[in-house]
């Protein structure tokens, strides 16, 4: 596995930057707009609610964002666009704990039984995919590119009795049949395709002291289970933003370690799956493109 360390001196290109930010009022968030503000970038953060302790910086801007809601989403990258002229990165980090109940289905008044709770998919999925997309607009016009970072889990790697969750978080740009923790090198097959300069990875960190799970800071003590500061995933998102060497990579971040899964684990067996000589379902999606754009101009 590719374990790698991050150095306090890897992060030091973010002086002066501009980054969004969703999610930045507890958690990873704030330990992220926290340490980005040490480092001398602005930030432009949306979220439900402001930090308990919104940070004075002038350099920080807080914007009234459910990632739900395109229109609140517009509003977070217009302010940010109109406030710095430019957006250096995205961090898409806004998510939230299981919501749904695939068991038990609740009926309405007149017994007829009812959708399971959404409200994780508007989230950690539609949240996740258009500011990423937003993200690519801005960035796509800019001379310098932009670098895109996406919250995932490591919940995606395996089994979990939460299926909403494990399923959903880690999605960039695909769409929930084909779910994987492998979101980032997706997105980078159409950037390629596209020829932008926009880079993307993913993080997925394990049990991490935040509010995704109702007092946690109780409950994991009280199961043995130990937990990572978000400082130290905030680190993660920081390095990803500043180095310009990773690209489409997926970063497992566990007990204060960081290993790269996508490229050294996951295509792999991938590749071992398909087997020698075939073509990827990308391959082959880029010859069915190609033969019906030919076929459409033959038919002019």
């Amino acid at each position: 596995m590719a374990e790698f360390l991050i150095k306090d001196e890897d992060l030091t290109s973010l002086k002066d930057k501009v980054v969004v930010l969703t999610g930045g009022s507890s958690g990873i968030g704030l330990a992220t707009v926290t340490l980005l503000l040490s480092l001398g970038a602005s930030v432009v953060s949306g979220d439900i609610n402001p930090p308990a302790e919104s940070p004075t910086s002038p350099a920080f801007t807080f914007v009234k964002t459910h990632v739900a809601s395109r229109s609140d989403l517009r509003t977070l990258f217009k302010t940010a666009h109109e406030h710095h002229s430019r957006i250096d990165y995205v961090f898409a980090n806004a998510g939230i704990g299981p919501r749904a109940d695939y068991l038990s289905l609740a009926a309405n008044e007149a017994g007829e039984l009812q959708e399971p709770s959404h409200e994780l998919i508007d989230v950690s999925l539609k949240g996740v995919v258009n500011t990423a997309v937003l993200g690519v607009h801005y960035m796509k016009t800019q001379s310098g590119g932009g670098n895109i970072v996406l919250m995932g889990s490591s919940t995606g790697l395996q089994p979990l009795r939460a299926p909403d969750y494990c399923k959903l978080l880690p999605i960039p740009l695909r769409p929930p049949s084909t779910v994987s923790s492998a979101s980032a090198a997706e997105a980078i097959e159409l950037l390629d395709a596209a020829s932008l300069r926009v880079r993307i990875n993913t993080l997925m960190p394990s049990w991490t002291n935040t509010s995704v799970i109702p007092s946690m800071e109780i409950i994991m003590p009280g199961i043995s289970q130990p937990m990572q500061a978000p400082l130290i995933v905030a680190r993660a998102a920081v390095y990803l933003m500043a180095t310009k060497e990773r690209q489409g990579e997926v970063v497992y971040v566990a007990d204060g370690k960081y290993t790269e899964v996508e490229k050294t684990i996951l295509y792999p067996a991938y590749e071992k799956i398909k087997g020698e000589g075939n073509k990827s379902d990308d391959q082959v999606l880029e010859n069915i493109l190609a033969f019906a754009a030919k076929a459409a101009a033959a038919g002019q």
